[in-house]
């Protein structure tokens, strides 16, 4: 055989091994963007631990990320809104309470939680022409008003003086944040005095965010709940509470109201700060 018969064949042959390897390499191409590639892909992490919540998620059913709160929990939760949606969110150690409405900010809801007393959990669906029970049930009712921050605990009509006492004075944090929502369900507004010295002074977080509350529960509309909750919203040291306040300021829409919430826009923290913005955009539209 003479030398370049040789290499024409050599030639030849490393050609078909190369378009041998061109082929399969196509072949194989669209399995390989699927395996990394795949935006479609559901991610779906939720952990509980402490009164604290981690989730990481990404195009997951709004349904599928409550049932799992709920769960590991034992919360409850009412809506009046569809859970129709998928939720996009990452965040770790998040207090139960806020990552709830981090999750349902922008649906009326109702949501119940007891370190001390787990039970299975439950997620109703409640409306004018809808009831849906999607978890387990209970023999708690949805509370006759829905609000955004705090399911309410009733009380028997105590007398007005014990509420303010043990609202200002009891040692125990979860009797005086019963007696501040129960002050806020009198709608007597000589509560209000009491409970935005609560607001101001109270060390516990949860009694200063229900505090809020009750002051809205009372009148939405009466000026003297400005200032106190005006006053949380731009100096508590929680930024939990300050991103409550700015959201009640969100729900009363005063001039004075909105020009608060416009100095929150320079808060410290990154939360209260969003919300504050997602506000004023909510306004001007």
């Amino acid at each position: 055989m003479s030398t370049s018969a040789f290499l024409f064949r050599l030639s030849f042959s490393r050609i078909a091994m190369y378009a041998a390897i061109a082929v399969f390499f196509l072949l194989s191409l669209p399995q390989l963007i699927g395996i990394g590639t795949n935006a479609d892909a559901e991610v779906f992490d939720i952990k509980f631990t402490n009164g604290k919540l981690s989730v990481k998620l990404d195009d997951t059913p709004l349904e599928k990320v409550l049932k799992e709160i709920m769960a590991q929990s034992g919360a409850r939760i009412w809506l009046t809104d569809s859970i129709d949606t998928k939720v996009s969110m990452e965040y770790q150690d998040v207090p139960i309470r806020e990552g709830i409405r981090r999750i349902l900010k922008d649906k009326n809801y109702a949501f119940s939680y007891d370190p001390n007393e787990l039970k299975e959990g439950k997620i109703s669906i409640v409306s004018a022409n809808k009831s849906k029970e999607i978890y387990t049930p209970t023999s708690q009712k949805p509370p006759e008003k829905l609000i955004k921050r705090k399911d309410k605990k009733k009380k028997k009509d105590p007398k007005f003086e014990a509420l303010a006492k043990d609202a200002l004075e009891n040692e125990d944090a979860e009797k005086r944040e019963d007696a501040i929502i129960a002050l806020g369900e009198t709608e007597d507004k000589k509560a209000i005095e009491i409970i935005a010295k609560a607001l101001e002074k109270d060390t516990n977080v949860d009694v200063r965010l229900s505090a809020i509350d009750a002051l809205l529960e009372i009148d939405i509309d009466d000026a003297s709940i400005i200032k106190p909750i005006s006053k949380a919203a731009l100096s508590d040291k929680d930024p939990w509470v300050r991103e409550s306040a700015v959201e009640a300021l969100g729900e009363i829409e005063s001039k004075e109201a909105i020009e608060i919430i416009k100095q929150a826009l320079n808060d410290e923290d990154g939360s209260v700060r969003e919300i504050a913005q997602e506000i004023l955009d909510d306004i001007n539209k």
